[in-house]
């Protein structure tokens, strides 16, 4: 992938400090490639040491620059070293990106205590952890970016995934009031609501889906890329990308016996 360069042939995010959580795959995996390649320092967090190791060498083999945490993102004791780290090696975050996710397939009955909390702690929690412990960070950017993965789901809802439903609507509804209540410290935020993405989770999910019905993670990559780039006076709420062939009432879901559980790991 080329460099991304701005009019002055300038990298669009040089000098820029970059956190993407659940860089280890999927969206997040290839949103930590597509912001090195803009000039950013990446810190790609996951708990999966092995994918780490491998999204650090492949940006560094593409001239990019990146270093590995590994961390639980609904562990606050690994947020609050996460943080700690950055704290001390930057000083700043430009960019924070919250892409590590779970689903769950159940129906209601199926859906334990267990598994709900599994599914927001994952979700919504780690999201709202990572944020809260990075706020002065982000603040110390003068103008700093959040930008939260969610999902179509958590604006439309969708049978048998009630609680990863409730988790990405939360998300949703954390970035709209933090992106007012952060204006004002030139910190903007916007969450980015995906239909289905080409990602070893969503093929765990639906294994019987029309791969057409699914974007690829460059398209949400290159997404980020352009939000994070805005000119300053300029923002967005909440951003919906599909596959133009999407159909979500063709999307074969179905319970299963026992319930499909599916989850990049919960930092990666």
């Amino acid at each position: 992938m080329g460099q991304a360069v701005s009019a002055d042939h300038k990298p669009l995010l040089a000098g820029k400090v970059a956190v993407v959580v659940g860089g280890g795959r999927g969206i997040g995996r290839a949103t930590a490639k597509r912001l090195a390649s803009a000039g950013a320092r990446v810190i790609v967090v996951s708990r999966t040491p092995a994918e780490l190791d491998e999204v650090v060498a492949e940006i560094e083999a593409d001239g990019g620059r990146a270093s590995a945490r590994v961390g639980d993102i609904t562990r606050f004791e690994d947020v609050q070293s996460l943080a700690d780290f950055i704290r001390e090696a930057y000083g700043r975050v430009d960019v924070l990106v919250n892409s590590a996710g779970a689903s769950l397939i159940a129906t209601l009955d199926d859906t334990t205590p267990t598994e709900w909390d599994r599914i927001i702690d994952t979700n919504l929690k780690g999201p709202y952890l990572c944020i809260w412990a990075m706020l002065d960070l982000l603040r110390a950017s003068n103008s700093g970016q959040v930008v939260n993965i969610a999902s179509k789901v958590g604006l439309t809802g969708y049978k048998l995934v009630s609680a990863y439903t409730a988790a990405k609507a939360g998300l949703i509804g954390l970035s709209r009031s933090l992106s007012h209540e952060l204006r004002r410290d030139n910190v903007r935020v916007v969450v980015i609501c995906p239909g289905p993405v080409d990602t070893p989770m969503r093929w765990a999910a639906t294994p019987h889906m029309d791969p057409k019905m699914a974007i690829s993670a460059s398209t949400v990559a290159d997404t980020i890329l352009f939000l994070v780039t805005l000119d300053s006076a300029a923002t967005a709420r909440e951003i919906v990308v599909e596959a133009i062939e999407y159909d979500e009432q063709a999307v074969p879901i179905e319970a299963s016996q026992p319930p499909v559980s599916s989850s990049s790991p919960v930092f990666g």
